[in-house]
């Protein structure tokens, strides 16, 4: 009996990651889908630029824009299913 019982549990503990890991697996999935979604929603940055003095007559500024094709381009990477590509 007791060795039907440690055998039983030998199966469980060799099975476990095959069963979890497909389960863990589409949930992050949908979360991270679920995240993405919300991030589309959202405005992009908008173009910024702070003023650093001025260095007699010139005007010293720094300036930021966001590039939204790199911006994009990042984000279709991130959204690919690769390895897995189960739906």
């Amino acid at each position: 009996m007791n060795d039907i019982v440690n055998l039983g549990i030998f199966f469980v503990c060799l099975a476990l990651p095959f069963v979890a890991m497909p389960l863990l697996w589409r949930r992050m999935k949908r979360v991270r889908n679920e995240t993405y979604q919300h991030r589309k929603q959202e405005r992009r940055a908008q173009p910024w630029e702070e003023s650093l003095g001025s260095d007699g007559e010139v005007r010293l500024a720094r300036s930021g824009s966001p590039n939204d094709d790199l911006i994009d381009l990042g984000s279709k990477a991130r959204e690919t299913r690769w390895p897995i590509d189960n739906p």
